[in-house]
């Protein structure tokens, strides 16, 4: 059985945010409502292929940031692209 994480959210407006969020950096994440809260469980996503992809996209944003480059990453095709932010 892979780890799994609890993540308690306010609501689960932020909570269908939050999965979004998460799966953008290989994790997956799935609501579990209850009568007071709702909860996150979160687990490594299955697919290591997008495990990888997440984890070079927050790595070419850290290098993006750190050096102040008006650029951002987006995926596409399977893979992603460093392009200059739309206008």
């Amino acid at each position: 059985m892979p780890e799994t994480i609890k993540i308690d959210v306010p609501r689960r407006g932020i909570g269908s945010d939050l999965t979004e969020a998460l799966a953008e950096a290989g994790l997956h994440a799935e609501i579990v409502d209850s009568d007071e809260r709702c909860l996150l469980h979160v687990t490594w996503a299955d697919d290591e292929r997008e495990r990888l992809l997440a984890g070079a996209i927050r790595a070419i944003e850290s290098y993006l940031s750190d050096r102040m480059l008006p650029l951002v990453v987006q995926r596409a095709n399977g893979g992603a692209v460093v392009r200059p932010p739309a206008d």
